[in-house]
């Protein structure tokens, strides 16, 4: 009984699990395309933050301030998986 109380609760968290997928540019190679979503990971979790909390300068965007994933995926050309 315990093991499938443990199971229908994994069930109902991967329902809730929500992985934004991207499809890699034709000829792109795997470094490059792994470099980006670490870029875009970096910038949604605030991982380019100074001391003070302040997002820097958004290198592909040009501007300052926070950008979600999926966007930073898609400013970048990528398209969404579905």
């Amino acid at each position: 009984m315990k093991k499938l109380w443990i199971v229908a609760g994994l069930l109902v968290l991967g329902g809730c699990a929500h992985n934004q997928q991207f499809i890699k540019a034709p000829g792109q190679t795997n470094d490059s395309f792994r470099n980006d979503m670490l870029y875009c990971k970096g910038e949604a979790t605030g991982a380019w933050n100074d001391r003070n909390g302040v997002s820097k300068m958004n290198i592909y965007k040009g501007e300052m301030g926070a950008i979600s994933y999926e966007d930073c995926m898609r400013q970048l050309g990528y398209k969404q998986a579905y």
